[in-house]
């Protein structure tokens, strides 16, 4: 198979990097609201988990959009610009603070309405920027090589963001009050809108779609639930997907809390989430390695069986040594570089179920496969941050006043610490437990479709050969 060029990988993974330094900046946006405008994280997490609900529905919705689409473009680069422009400016306006009081009926239809837009126009970008991946290349080798690129552009942009936010907030805000963090943070959005509108703009003008079906029929509503539901591996890929995805994010999400007031050393969260972007990208780019002597059934369980070890040995620490921070470090490496394997194989074992699907349901919908990887993206992001606006409501959490952030109670603190390790343990252990029971799409199989699809493509529907 012909290979695809570096300089488009490196396009393809630079746009991967605007991307979700974007991306990173809406998880940031329960933080913002809750601890630093001084809305009720009850409000938002119940606010959050709706507006992701109704992902479920607008998402497969612009998957079967992106399949339909037939330009001089292709399908996915004319979404891509569209996408990326309208999100860029809707990030700036979520940032933007009016002059509400912080609960008052006037902020809170203002965050949702932006919040539930910033959504929407996410969507119409990422869905055929993933999608993108299986029509550059039909070789498992080629999408793994785009994948674990993209990966590391993808982690560093991330956690460029993720990490470094309240220091770039309180430098571009000029101070590290609750006021000035909020100005910083509305510059930052600027900056993280521009560079993910260049980014993207490099790649809608210089990598083109390789795979193109001989044949494109448009899709009704109807048949594309219908294409989701019948890809019975789609499904268990999606359930992996989520809780992986939903780990993630309430790591990074309750990160702050924790170390904010739980281990009460503020300065110590860039290092925390840097380790991690780190240990992320060492673990994307270790998965080539692994690949020569693993299958993926055994990288899959190595990688959530060293974040259930990291998260274990996270709470007995807290417990029994009283957030020992040397511990917090070397057991949270442990957890990142499970989750930076994770992450490309979710990918990849994504990209496979589009030629599962065509081969058993006879037709091709990459689209449609990678917009349930965007709605789980966001819903599992919306889940964790409603558990985390839900949860820290339940234990009593005390939200900041006069832009002083006050005492927790140790019952909150104990909430925090189940919040942030215990419940991703459960969640880890469903998924291992789904994944190796019902995932029966292996490398062998994968192969046998690749070479009925080619022969299939040989002969007219009459027969007669081409």
């Amino acid at each position: 198979m012909e290979q695809t060029k570096t300089s488009s990988k490196l396009i393809f993974a630079f746009g991967g990097l605007g991307k979700d330094a974007m991306f990173a900046m809406s998880t940031i946006m329960a933080f913002y609201f809750i601890d630093l405008i001084g809305i009720s994280p009850l409000f938002i997490g119940i606010m959050m988990m709706i507006v992701r609900v109704w992902d479920a529905v607008n998402d497969p919705i612009m998957g079967g959009i992106v399949s339909n689409t037939n330009t001089r473009m292709g399908k996915f680069r004319p979404w891509i610009l569209i996408g990326t422009t309208l999100n860029a400016i809707i990030l700036v306006l979520v940032f933007l603070n009016p002059p509400f009081l912080p609960n008052s009926l006037e902020m809170l239809i203002y965050v949702t309405f932006f919040y539930t837009l910033w959504g929407m126009s996410y969507t119409l970008m990422d869905i055929p920027f993933w999608s993108m991946i299986p029509a550059l290349s039909q070789s498992q080798k080629e999408r793994e090589s785009i994948t674990v690129l993209t990966r590391l552009f993808t982690s560093i942009g991330y956690f460029i963001v993720a990490a470094g936010y309240l220091d770039i907030a309180k430098f571009l805000g000029g101070g590290e009050t609750t006021s000035a963090q909020i100005q910083g943070l509305f510059y930052l959005s600027i900056a993280v809108s521009l560079i993910f509108f260049f980014s993207e703009l490099l790649l809608v003008f210089k990598v083109k779609e390789k795979i193109v079906p001989k044949v494109v029929a448009k899709i009704s509503l109807k048949r594309m639930y219908q294409l989701i539901r019948q890809n019975d591996q789609l499904y268990v890929v999606m359930i992996v997907v989520l809780i992986a995805n939903f780990v993630l994010f309430i790591t990074s999400g309750m990160a702050i809390y924790y170390i904010i007031y739980d281990i009460g050393n503020e300065g110590l969260f860039f290092i925390f989430i840097a380790l991690g972007g780190v240990l992320q990208v060492i673990g994307s780019l270790t998965f080539p390695i692994f690949r020569k002597w693993l299958t993926r059934r055994k990288i899959f369980n190595a990688s959530v069986t060293l974040q259930m070890l990291g998260f274990l040995a996270l709470f007995l620490n807290a417990f029994i040594l009283d957030n020992f921070v040397p511990l917090v470090f070397a057991l949270g490496a442990l957890v990142f570089f499970g989750q930076g394997l994770q992450m490309v194989l979710q990918t990849v074992l994504l990209s496979d179920t589009v030629e599962y699907g065509e081969f058993k349901l006879k037709e091709r919908a990459e689209a449609l496969a990678f917009s349930v990887q965007t709605f789980i993206v966001k819903l599992a992001m919306g889940l964790s941050l409603g558990v985390i606006g839900i949860g820290l409501f339940i234990f009593n959490f005390q939200e900041t006043v006069d832009e002083v952030r006050q005492p927790q109670a140790e019952i909150t603190l104990i909430g925090m610490r189940i919040l942030m390790f215990i419940v991703p343990i459960i969640g880890l252990c469903i998924s291992l437990l789904i994944f190796n029971k019902k995932h029966t799409l292996n490398e062998i199989q994968y192969a046998s479709i690749v070479e009925a699809l080619k022969e299939r493509d040989l002969y007219e529907e009459d027969g007669t050969e081409l």
